[in-house]
């Protein structure tokens, strides 16, 4: 007898939860005001990693996605982050439920194997996401 869990997708979540929140991104819209974003970056860089994948090359990190939990600079609550940093740029989205970025970080991590931002050797690509990633938890 074997039991298989269901996991909701990201949008299943977020149309009960509310939708994920980005709060810092090199490139595009923010829903924090501009005037804030260092307090944010500083609050996350500080966080709780909770869960992490990364690709290193010769020189360390090549790409970083992590999960992690900290305090709004603004409101003071406890959130929970999805952080993803590379030379390709980087973007950090955010909720107050941990399941709905838990669920965000898993989809960044497989999307990523997908369809890579960063150029990498055919060979990462044989023994799926363990191979692919340098460490990781996403099975």
């Amino acid at each position: 007898m074997s039991i298989t869990l269901y996991l909701p997708t990201v949008d299943e979540l977020t149309a009960v939860c509310g939708p994920l929140r980005t709060v810092l991104a090199d490139s595009g819209p923010v829903d924090i005001p501009p005037e804030r974003a260092d307090v944010y970056s500083f609050e996350i860089r500080g966080g709780h990693t909770l869960r992490e994948s990364v690709i290193d090359n010769a020189t360390g990190p090549a790409l970083i996605i992590r999960l992690l939990d900290y305090r709004d600079p603004v409101a003071g609550d406890r959130r929970y982050a999805v952080e993803k940093w590379s030379a390709a740029g980087s973007r950090v989205v955010d909720h107050c439920a941990r399941i709905v970025c838990d669920v965000e970080y898993e989809r960044q991590a497989r999307a990523e194997f997908a369809a890579p931002s960063l150029p990498v050797r055919s060979d990462w690509f044989t023994g799926g996401l363990a191979a692919f990633y340098s460490k990781t938890d996403v099975l």
